[in-house]
């Protein structure tokens, strides 16, 4: 019994977050014009857009061989069914990702440059070595009764009840294992990856687990990527088993609606429950990470930016100008990225607030400008967006958009006016180092290599003659120098598996970051002697060098457990270590996951191997069934059975199906399709059947049924127009509606907002659009910004019932008093159609569409003018676990005054007489929210009470009212 109310429970709280998600739905796909192309092998079906066929290929050939080897430590000698991949090449953000509902994976193309992020692997092999883990996981959730759902449900539900079963940070985790375990340069090799996991446990903030699972607002806790993959290691290491983990995770699949079966399953296999396994993990990395800094020398430095609490803020990639100031990029869980400029006292001043950056691990400035990289993106299409290169004048405080449509990451300006060099992708695949104009944008050089080697993190070297580079082959990574005349390339420094970066040249000395002794520190190659040295030694990691203007120090980020702080040493050469000397400090859990799995560098071994190609038809694969069976809607009132399809390339979503009103106990089809394929989005949804409902009429009850035929059909242009710090939209929408009422069993119609028989055609037009400033983790609303909606609905095509009614409606938000504080004003207005004869009742009133004066129970009005004042604030963030079962991140609480002014012309249908009356509202009171996760799930939900208090008018008594508040889900 108890089995059965936790499955109840399970699938009622997804059905919930799927109903969450399916809200004004925008698919992420391509404009139609684009022709698609499929590579066909045994296990994948690799869809790409016409111009990408190489890199098609050999994608394909890699996840080819990959295939059962990466299988085997979950599937054994089984393999997953085949699936879809699509490279989109038109995607300037570097992502990829593998989901149900439906099944299918898909590659964003443009590698990044960040060396921390990839490493030294080429983009789409670590993309390849990663998500496919991903697709050999959710093969083997597809077990026992998860098995049994997939079959009732289809793959949404398997997809939601396997991640019930096992915790985010496994998935996440289980992938970056293998990929450090088949790869030279797998993120598990990186110490950038686990530097403030390392920070936060040595310096006494060991988190327990159900913080360092859920995350916090108080605390910066590092992502499930990490965590996971620090507790696969940890047990792989201490079992010595490669498969331990495919037997936990089988166990908790077999029965994943039992509560905890992911702990249980671990006691089965280790001896103890999840958490016990936590802290045997956090004592064995807590080990080693303090054996690793036995008798390590920390440099002497002097830091620059001066920190008030311990909040966690970071102040990364310094920029020195010639006056001694620092230009910085600062960023932390309680405020978004700005460029700083610090004076010597740490003083700081906000130079300008950027956009949504693409981070290429570096910033550039030069006589006064700097440089950097955003993302701009196709209004209409999710999957055509750009990165182009932006200019700020510190002088003036003036910022150019200096490309525009472009695909550039990384970019760095000539010590001389005049030129920027940048990398550049090509949608084909390709590609290149560019030099362009500062001031035009336009292309004046080119360089690239024939093995289609990637450029990163490019700069200029001294006199502006050569462009020093990092160049990642198949074979490895190393730093190059190409002669601007000649284009003649030099190899300063070449690596196998070391993942160096961020080169910086000084007339004979070429800086950059390493984690050759197994902590990132900044070294330095006399390119005369050809020597190398340890620049820094740093307790959690050293980067970004940048040597100031006069050549007297060396600025640099230094990690600290609150961040990054920029230090400053001299430039003294004989302080430098010498290579030789170094000790190196690494762990070894990277060499016990290759050895286990037993294929280590794989990807160099792939056989040239080419695959049938055939062209991809949209319209053939249209139809693609993925999920089906029972669902219940958020508040468990309605009931639905059907099916549920949708296209690989996200164009077509389609529902069919029958819906069963549990409170009515009355049932209806429904069909419904929307296509997203054209520049507008189209939908359509047709429901017909039997509906009942029973009011209170003069002191009675009365029943009413009727027999119910819909049809909606509409379109939709969503806009995305974000160019800035604010995120904007706007969307233009207009919809058709018709409802035939038919066999009402009452003699006439009582209530004017009831239908009974005939018909009811409205047309409503909806104009909607938000300007919102990036927010931080901890801030609760925008500081500033700006959403407005109007909608205007008539009835201009005739039936039986007239119809009419405007609305408007805003949100205004401004700054708080304290920092993540937020004052907030929303003001309405709704004027509904009202005959002044209704003798002939076919006057239908609508629904309520704006915010009311909260506080009371409206009736209905003609016309409604609502104004609210809001001031949000976080009260606690106590992380406080309670067990297994409940988690509070955050207690907040909103403090409201609402003003709200009525009046109507109002027929009486008793007495026949027409009627005059307004009203007044006016309320003021308090929502006290708590930001919880229930049962160890990721879903933050945010559930509370209002108070307030209501004054009495003509028609309501006021008076003080509780009420329990359920506000959202959020992920």
């Amino acid at each position: 019994m108890k089995c059965i109310k936790s499955l109840f429970f399970l699938l009622s709280f997804l059905s919930a977050l799927s109903a969450v998600a399916q809200s004004d739905l925008i698919l992420e796909n391509s404009q139609p014009s684009i022709k698609w192309k499929q590579v066909i092998t045994p296990g994948f079906r690799v869809i790409y857009q016409d111009g990408f066929d190489e890199q098609a290929q050999q994608v394909a050939g890699k996840l080819q061989y990959l295939r059962a080897p990466e299988s085997e430590s979950l599937l054994g000698d089984k393999e997953p069914k085949r699936i879809s991949v699509i490279l989109q090449n038109r995607n300037s953000i570097s992502n990829g990702f593998v989901t149900l509902g439906p099944r299918r994976s898909e590659f964003q193309t443009m590698p990044p440059q960040d060396y921390n992020f990839v490493g030294n692997n080429r983009w789409l092999d670590l993309l390849s070595v990663h998500e496919f883990r991903h697709v050999v996981q959710n093969q083997h959730s597809k077990r026992g009764f998860n098995k049994v759902f997939y079959y009732v449900f289809g793959e949404n539900t398997q997809s939601a009840m396997a991640f019930c079963a096992a915790p985010r940070w496994f998935w996440e985790g289980d992938a970056v294992a293998i990929e450090t375990a088949l790869t030279n340069s797998g993120r598990g090799r990186m110490p950038s990856f686990n530097r403030e996991f390392r920070a936060n446990t040595l310096e006494k903030k060991r988190y327990n687990y159900h913080k360092q699972h859920l995350g916090s607002y108080k605390d910066f806790i590092p992502n499930h990527y990490v965590l996971g993959y620090h507790f696969v290691g940890s047990l792989r290491k201490r079992t010595g088993d490669k498969n331990i983990w495919g037997r936990v995770t089988k166990t908790a699949f077999l029965f994943p609606f039992i509560p905890f079966t992911f702990s249980n399953s671990l006691k089965i296999q280790t001896g103890s429950f999840l958490v016990d396994n936590y802290e045997l993990m956090m004592n064995d990395w807590e080990n080693t990470w303090h054996e690793q800094l036995q008798g390590l020398e920390i440099t002497d430095f002097t830091t620059i930016n001066k920190r008030e609490s311990e909040v966690f803020r970071n102040y990364e990639f310094p920029q020195p100008l010639e006056d001694g100031r620092v230009l910085v990029l600062k960023s932390g869980i309680s405020e978004i990225q700005k460029f700083v400029i610090l004076d010597a006292q740490g003083k700081e001043e906000v130079a300008y607030t950027p956009g949504i950056m693409n981070s290429s691990g570096m910033l550039s400035l030069q006589n006064g400008q700097l440089v950097w990289n955003e993302y701009r993106y196709d209004p209409r299409w999710r999957q055509k967006n750009y990165s182009v290169i932006k200019s700020l004048d510190l002088e003036n405080g003036k910022s150019e958009t200096i490309t525009r449509k472009s695909r550039y990451a990384a970019a760095a300006l000539s010590h001389k006016k005049g030129k920027i060099v940048t990398a550049m992708n090509t949608i084909e695949g390709e590609n290149y180092l560019v030099v362009i104009d500062d001031v035009s944008g336009e292309e004046i050089k080119r360089f690239s290599d024939a093995n289609n080697a990637l450029y990163a993190m490019a700069r200029w070297s001294d006199e502006d003659n050569a462009i020093v580079a990092l160049k990642v082959k198949d074979s490895g990574k190393a730093v190059v120098k190409i002669d601007y005349n000649t284009g003649e390339e030099t190899i300063l420094i070449t690596v196998d598996n070391e993942n160096i970066g961020h080169p910086v040249l000084k007339g004979q000395y070429l800086f950059y970051n390493s984690p050759y002794s197994g902590i990132d520190n900044i070294y330095v190659k006399d390119l005369k002697s050809g020597t190398a040295y340890q620049v820094t030694s740093s307790k959690f990691g050293a980067y970004n060098p940048a040597i100031s203007p006069d050549g007297k120090f060396i600025y640099y980020n230094d990690y600290t457990v609150n961040g990054f702080d920029v230090v400053r040493i001299p430039f003294a050469k004989d302080t430098w270590k010498p290579l030789e000397q170094v000790e190196d400090r690494s762990y070894t859990l990277p060499e016990l996951l290759t050895e286990q799995e037993g294929n280590p560098d794989m990807l160099s071994h792939v056989p040239d191997e080419r695959y049938p190609v055939k062209k991809y038809s949209k319209l053939g694969h249209m139809f693609n069934i993925h999920s089906w069976g029972p669902y219940a809607t958020t508040d468990l009132t309605r009931a639905q059975l059907g099916v549920f399809s949708r296209d690989v390339l996200s164009t077509t979503d389609i529902s069919l199906g029958y819906i069963y009103d549990v409170e009515e106990e009355t049932g209806y089809a429904s069909a419904g399709v929307t296509y997203q394929g054209w520049y507008p989005i189209i939908d359509l949804e047709v429901t017909r059947g039997n509906r009942s409902t029973t009011e209170s009429y003069q002191g009675e009850d009365i029943g009413f049924k009727w027999n119910e035929t819909t049809v909606d059909a509409g379109f939709r242009i969503p806009l995305l127009l974000t160019r800035s710090k604010f995120h904007s939209q706007l969307t233009v929408q207009n919809n058709f509606s018709l409802t035939r009422v038919s066999d009402y069993n009452q003699p006439e119609r009582i209530y004017i907002d009831q239908q009974a028989n005939g018909d009811l055609l409205t047309n409503e037009t909806t104009l909607s659009y938000y300007r919102l400033l990036k927010q931080s983790t901890r801030d609760l609303y925008s500081k500033w910004g700006q959403s407005i909606t109007i909608n205007h609905t008539t009835s201009p095509f005739g039936g039986d019932y007239d119809a009419g009614q405007t609305a408007l409606r805003g949100s205004f938000y401004f700054p708080g008093l304290s920092a993540n504080h937020s004052f907030y004003l929303r003001g309405a207005y709704q004027h509904r159609k009202w005959k002044l004869d209704t003798l002939s009742n076919d006057t239908y009133i609508l629904r309520n569409q704006i915010p009311l004066t909260r506080g009371y129970s409206h009736s209905t009005w003609e016309d409604f003018v609502s104004l609210s004042a809001n001031y949000a604030l976080p009260l606690w963030c106590p992380d406080i676990a309670f067990g297994p079962i409940l988690y509070v991140k955050r207690i907040r609480t909103n403090l409201f005054y609402d003003y709200g002014y009525a009046s109507t012309d109002l027929v009486n249908n008793q007495q026949r007489v027409q009627l005059k009356r307004d009203a007044i509202y006016q309320s003021f009171g308090a929502d006290f929210l708590f930001d919880i996760n229930i049962f160890r799930f990721p879903p933050e939900l945010s559930l509370g009470f209002r108070i307030s208090y209501a004054k009495a008018n003509d028609y309501s008594s006021g008076g003080s009212k509780f009420e329990l508040l359920i506000s959202n889900i959020s992920f």
